[in-house]
């Protein structure tokens, strides 16, 4: 101004005067001046102040003074000044130069005048409104931030004590807003927690119309968002920010500014993730009204768009909840719009470009028919063009480049027309340039492999592209190997060049074969096997990964070479791990398996390798049991790997791979398997059954899962029933179980043990399986070669019919037919007979043991059979020895396998046990010519086998047809009622000859059995529980020996006179508790021939017996006193009588046909006179009596003694002088324990 007019020179220099002299007054304040003097000279310098614009001289040091008016006058001359200068800030900023109040700094005063004068409304407002002038100078900023006295408190505290004052609400959330921009965020959380944010949020309560106060409010609180901590308080509780937020817009909708900053909190709140509670209190809605309004605020647009994307997800799930209005379509076309007008308006701001293509990215997203409105016809938007513009012209910017190739990857995915637009444009090869430029961002490599991965989809580009595409991701791949995600989208990029889709061919066969061939080799070339066996084992947890690179390495092992190289990168141990960290996904487990189809070798093998295998091929393949694929790829490899180490097959077995293969099996037998898969299962199993051990492993497990189609398949085999097994038999198992009375028959016919069977039918009599219990007594008891069955001694404490009635032999049943175990194992045995031919033909070429020589020299006659074609059709490599679907038997000349497996086919159909086993299986080693020899000698041709064993059986049955004897004895059964009502097995038991219930626990036997026993001769009931004797047991018809002794019979029982039983020859009533004999008995067996009474309670017998045929009579062990003379005159044939240990002295007049006598331990004190006259006599015991004289030769009538027994008696003397010769033909002489002192000089004539 110095160069202005002279009067206005003159102006100038006049207020400097007058402003040189005010200063003079001012500082004599400090000099005690009076106070009028103070505010005038303060009230002229804010006038001069006014009048001098821009112009500013430095002020004076601040002074204290306790006059209000002069604080308030000093305060607001400095706004002034500050206002009109803003340079006085700096001139003002002065260090502390000591603690004396006379020289505190400017920042000091205004903590002092805010503290002491809080309660002042005036100076509040002054001093909050000087606060927000000082904090324009970071200096001073500073400066106030490190004092002691926390200027926060002072703010607040003003903002608290006078809440309804609208400067001190302006002023105060000013200076907060500009405090929160300076401070940590740490700082910020503990306001949060302290809660001073509600003196902020009670502003807009207050002052709800106010926009001069709500927008400065709006910014603090915009900076105490930041922490996520405070996000979190802010969104939650009774503050609900949100609603403040959405109020405001709604509020001040012409506002660009409290839109803009309101947009910028809601982006933040955006941030913390509280989509939902956003979206469902409509903060979309103001999103979008505030976009659509202000298109040309870029910090609104950036926001706003931000907040759209990150809201997008949960705005049309919400919607697919709710029931859909015709307005949405609208609206999503206005907010479609507005990403356009963002992208057009603002090509410069990257902020905004970005923004704008992620809500384009997530609106295609969940809206995907939007795509129809993209394009360069009417009513379509090119969006795809701008944001194709905005990536190449911003292609120095990551983030932009990332959500523009966002979006363009979901349009492409979605629109096949503009896939086709982006690469007739190029757009690979832009983004080829921009992954150039950006090498060290994982972030642009991703995004940039991700819209190759969608453009390329359905269409295979040229040779050289593919070339520069594969090379410059195979690079990305190398330079971010630690990614996931640049990983997982490079594998995808790679895979549409390697393994091209039919969709994919756009020229011949031969020149797509040969281009794709190209890459392959390019890529290997470049290592890029190497890059997906890291990408495989770094990133195992990522199964997106593990299917890319199996894939890819699938299509790499085509190549030359390869193999080798990928096994030597350890690239079995990297499948096998991805095939174990992914048990149940079907698609990974069928690409590794399939992999390890190539990779497996036999170098790669070691024990430690085959076991993994082991382990997770059986997990696989029973895990995926109905995948036919998968089966398909394990079963070659299992194959795969037995031909390379035969002990494979133990680690298979002990991982439960029999449970597979049977499985497996079963399917095939139901038609649910081709022919090619049938043919895989044979082989397998043929492959393992060669070893014994396996096969009674298999066998076992067979057994266990029911399996009898199997178990019989490997029994015909050459399994061992009888092989020890960890727990029990092999039967017991089965029956431990129940329900599969096939198995146990197929068991039984195949020579389980007795032993076991025992076991076995043990607990199946505590399961009740009637059926299998039957099948397990007809084994042990039926004896059809004496047409007996011996159920004695089983202890099985009841009797049911249905257990019996199998047991009886029905009409001749016809040969079984030739079923699916004897068919599976015929076509095992092939495979087997193959698998020998070819390891002769390869150990033995010079004796030319090849295939054709075996079926040379060994007639192979085939027999076609329907299950054998239906089940295992011939392929077209093994099966085409023979006929197509046969089933081969051997002539004459049979080689032993073929011929021990039709001999045990027919031992199975007779139900004897098989054959020994172990000599004539066939398996690796064996010695085939000798065993041919050696079979032909042990076993004769079928046509004689099956001749001999159908005559033998027919003659069998024609000669007893029916069962003689049943011995059900030592059963602890205690009735047998139920047999003698079932009418099924009645006609079985009218045959019955001889029948054995002893040593049960019976009280009777009924009479309805008795009379279905029509033929009965010998019935046995001794050691049960009868305490009366059956009557109606002496009126079967055949009776002949009837035992019931050892009951409790007694004391005595009537006999009905008139009842006849002449058969009867033997009647057995020892040991019970009778005290006679029964009367009339002579009357009803009147040709009985033995008596037997042992052991009971007779004292004497009074009445003649009468019994003319009787021979035996035992009456020992009795209390018999006496006998009346005439009691043995009826019996006339009497031959042995048995009287020892009763307490007899006498005894009567004895039939002369007697040969024996057995006195013993009575009370004889001589040798009665009427056994001297007996004239047949050979036996004579008498020992244990008293007697004291042994009548010498002469006494004694019969000449055929042969037995006398004396001892333990009192004889004193023996008279042999007379007739010694007599004796001369006993042989038994027993005269121990008397009195003897010398024998007789004769006793050498005897």
């Amino acid at each position: 101004m110095a160069s202005g007019c002279p009067w206005e020179r003159a102006a100038a220099a006049g207020e400097e005067e007058a402003l040189r002299k005010l200063l003079v007054r001012l500082r004599n304040v400090q000099e005690r001046k009076r106070p009028e003097t103070v505010v005038q000279t303060l009230s002229d310098m804010l006038e001069l102040a006014a009048r001098q614009s821009g112009k500013g001289r430095p002020p004076p040091y601040l002074f204290y003074n306790n006059c209000i008016i002069i604080l308030q006058m000093g305060w607001s001359l400095l706004c002034k000044l500050i206002e009109i200068c803003p340079s006085t800030l700096q001139n003002i900023a002065l260090k502390d130069v000591g603690k004396d109040w006379e020289v505190l700094g400017v920042h000091q005063q205004i903590l002092k005048m805010l503290t002491v004068h809080k309660g002042n409304v005036n100076l509040s407002v002054i001093g909050l409104k000087a606060l927000n002038l000082l904090l324009m100078s970071d200096v001073i900023a500073f400066l106030l931030l490190e004092e002691e006295v926390d200027v926060f408190s002072l703010v607040f505290n003003a903002m608290h004590t006078f809440p309804k004052n609208e400067e001190i609400q302006q002023h105060g959330c000013k200076a907060l807003y500009k405090l929160f921009e300076k401070v940590p965020e740490e700082q910020l959380t503990e306001f949060v927690e302290s809660k001073d944010h509600m003196i902020i949020l009670e502003v807009f309560k207050e002052f709800p119309e106010k926009e001069e106060v709500i927008l400065p409010a709006l910014y603090s609180l915009h900076s105490l968002a930041g922490p996520s901590n405070n996000v979190e308080v802010l969104m939650s509780g009774n503050v609900r920010f949100y609603n403040v937020i959405v109020e405001m817009m709604k509020n001040f909708p012409n506002s660009e500014t409290v839109q803009e900053v309101c947009c910028c909190l809601l982006h933040k709140l955006t941030v913390g993730n509280f989509f939902n509670i956003l979206v469902l209190h409509k903060v979309p809605e103001v999103i979008v009204k505030a976009v659509k309004m202000y298109s040309e605020n870029a910090k609104l647009q950036a926001a706003a768009l931000s907040c759209l994307a990150l809201l997008t997800e949960t705005i049309f799930l919400n919607r697919d909840l709710e029931e859909r209005k015709e307005e949405e379509e609208e609206e999503k076309l206005c907010w479609l719009e507005a990403c356009y007008r963002a992208l057009e308006l603002h090509r410069k701001n990257t902020d905004v470009l970005e923004s704008a293509c992620w809500a384009l990215k997530n609106l295609f997203l969940y809206q995907r028919s939007l795509h129809e409105k993209i394009g360069d016809g009417d009513n379509q938007f090119p969006i795809d063009r701008a944001v194709m513009l905005s990536m190449l012209m911003h292609s120095s910017s990551k983030e932009v480049f990332q959500a523009a190739a966002g979006t363009l990857a979901i349009l492409s995915q979605q629109n096949v027309n503009i896939r086709k637009t982006l690469l007739a444009k190029g757009i690979h090869m832009n983004v080829l340039d921009i992954m150039r430029k950006h090498p060290h961002s994982p972030d642009v490599a991703e995004s940039a492999c991700r819209i190759l991965n969608h453009v390329f989809e359905g269409s295979f580009p040229h040779l050289d592209i593919m070339t520069v595409a594969a090379s410059e991701v195979v690079k990305a791949m190398r330079k971010h190997e630690k990614s996931l995600s640049v990983q997982l989208e490079a594998l995808r990029v790679l895979l549409h060049f390697m393994m091209p889709g039919n969709s994919s061919r756009n020229m011949g066969d031969a020149a797509f074969t040969l281009t794709v061939k190209v890459i392959k080799s390019q890529c290997l070339l470049e290592g890029t096997h190497s890059l997906v066996l890291g990408a495989l084992n770094r990133f195992i947890g990522n199964p997106s990964i593990q299917r890319c690179g199996l894939k890819l390495l699938t299509s790499v092992a085509e190549c030359t070479g390869a193999l080798e190289i990928l096994t030597q990168q350890g690239a079995t141990d990297t499948v096998l791990h991805t095939l174990q960290m992914y048990p149940d996904e079907q698609d990974i487990q069928s690409l590794g398996l399939s992999l390890l189809l190539f990779l497996i070798t036999r170098k790669s093998l070691c024990i430690a390798t085959m076991h993994v295998l082991a382990t997770v091929l059986v997990s696989t393949l029973r895990r995926f049991k109905e995948v036919t694929e998968i089966q398909m790829h394990g079963f070659h490899a299992v194959l795969t790997i037995l031909g390379f180490s035969p002990c494979f097959a133990k680690l298979l077995i002990h991982e439960s791979f029999d449970t597979v293969i049977f499985y497996q099996m079963s399917m095939c037998f139901t038609n649910q398997r081709d022919r090619q898969f049938q043919s895989l299962c044979c082989k397998c199993f043929a492959k393992i059954a060669e070893n014994d051990d396996l096969k009674n492993m298999m066998l076992e497990k067979a057994c266990i899962e029911y399996n009898s189609i199997m178990a019989e398949c490997l029994l015909l085999l050459g399994a061992d029933i009888n092989k020890k097994t960890k727990t029990s038999s092999l039967i017991y198992q089965v029956c431990e179980k129940g329900n599969n009375p096939k198995l146990v028959e197929l068991l039984l016919a195949n020579g389980a043990r007795e032993q076991d069977i025992r076991s076995a039918l043990t607990i199946s009599i505590k399961r009740g399986d009637s059926q299998i219990i039957s099948l397990l007594l007809k084994k042990l008891s039926l004896d059809v070669a004496n047409s007996s069955i011996c159920l004695g001694g089983f202890g099985i404490g009841r009797l049911e019919p249905s257990w019996l009635i199998p047991l009886f032999p029905d009409k001749l049943t016809p040969p079984r037919r030739q079923n699916a175990g004897s068919a599976l194992a015929r076509m095992v045995l092939k495979y087997q007979m193959k698998n020998i031919s070819e390891d002769r033909s390869a150990a033995c070429s010079d004796l030319n043991f090849t295939e054709d020589g075996v079926d040379k020299n060994y007639d192979w006659n085939f027999i076609s059979d329907p299950l054998v074609d239906t089940v295992f059709p011939s392929s077209d490599d093994i099966d085409s020895e023979g006929s197509e679907g046969s089933v081969f038997r051997k002539k004459k000349s049979n080689s032993i396998a073929v011929a021990d497996l039709h001999g045990r086919e027919l031992a199975f159909q007779r139900g004897s046990p098989t054959l020994t086993r172990h000599s004539y299986s066939v398996g690796p080693g064996s010695d085939y010519e000798p065993l041919v020899k050696q079979r032909r000698k042990l076993m004769p041709s079928d046509d004689s086998l099956h001749l001999r064993s159908s005559d033998s059986l027919s003659s069998l049955i024609s000669e007893k047809e029916c069962i003689k004897s049943l011995d059900l004895s030592s059963n602890e059964l205690e009735n047998i009622d139920a047999i003698s009502q079932n009418s099924s097995l009645t006609s079985h038991l009218e045959h019955l000859d001889k029948l054995e219930l002893h040593q049960n626990a019976l009280t009777n036997i009924p009479e309805q059995l008795c009379e279905n026993l029509k033929c009965l001769t010998y019935l046995d009931l001794h050691s049960n529980r009868f305490t009366s004797f059956p009557i109606y047991l002496l009126k079967m018809n055949c009776i002949a020996y009837l035992d019931i002794s050892r009951n409790d019979i007694g004391p005595s029982f009537a006999l009905d006179p008139h009842l006849r039983c002449p058969t009867l020859k033997q009647l057995n009533l020892s040991y019970n508790q009778l005290m006679g004999i029964p009367e009339f008995l002579a009357n009803i067996a009147e040709n009985l021939e033995q008596l037997l009474l042992e052991g009971n309670k007779i004292s004497c017998l009074s009445s003649p017996m009468s019994l003319k045929e009787l021979k035996i009579l035992n009456i020992s062990k009795n209390n018999i006193s006496s006998l009346a003379e005439n009691v043995l005159m009826g019996c006339t044939k009497l031959e042995l009588f048995n009287a020892r240990m009763n307490a007899l002295d006498t005894v009567p007049d004895l039939s002369s046909s007697i040969t024996t006598l057995k006195l013993s331990q009575n009370c004889f004190n001589k040798v009665p006179e009427t056994i001297l006259l007996l004239p047949h006599l050979r036996s004579v015991d008498l020992s244990q009596n008293k007697i004291v004289s042994l009548p010498g030769p002469v006494h004694w009538k019969s000449l055929n003694l042969r037995e006398l027994l004396f001892n333990h008696n009192q004889i004193g003397v023996l008279d042999l002088s007379e007739k010694a010769c007599a004796w001369s033909r006993l042989e038994k002489l027993h005269l121990s324990n008397n009195k003897l002192k010398e024998l007789s000089k004769y006793i050498l004539i005897c």
